[in-house]
């Protein structure tokens, strides 16, 4: 049998199972915010990575490159006895006295 109470009881439960409804879906909302805020910052970590890796292969490529140009020893040691030689006194090396 139904009575007062019993309806008095369901009502509030009702109440509270309502109020523990929006408390929850507030919480939810809260939560997929935070969720899409999270993937934002994911996908703008993920392009400054790859954005990061792109420029690491190119400096590693310019690298390569320039390491190319630089002179081997024998090069280095020949451009060194050039350079010597043509800053040495006239006097000994005549042949490269310069008319004045």
């Amino acid at each position: 049998m139904i009575t007062s109470p019993t309806l008095t009881q369901a009502r509030e439960a009702l109440v509270v199972a309502a109020e523990q409804k929006h408390a929850l879906q507030v919480q939810v909302n809260n939560q997929a915010r935070k969720i899409s805020d999270l993937e934002r910052e994911v996908q703008k970590l993920a392009s400054t990575l790859s954005k990061t890796q792109q420029d690491l292969v190119t400096s590693r490529q310019e690298i390569q490159h320039l390491r190319s140009q630089l002179p081997d020893e024998a090069t280095q040691r020949a451009f060194d006895d050039l350079t010597q030689y043509l800053t040495a006194p006239a006097e000994t090396r005549p042949e490269l006295r310069i008319a004045a």
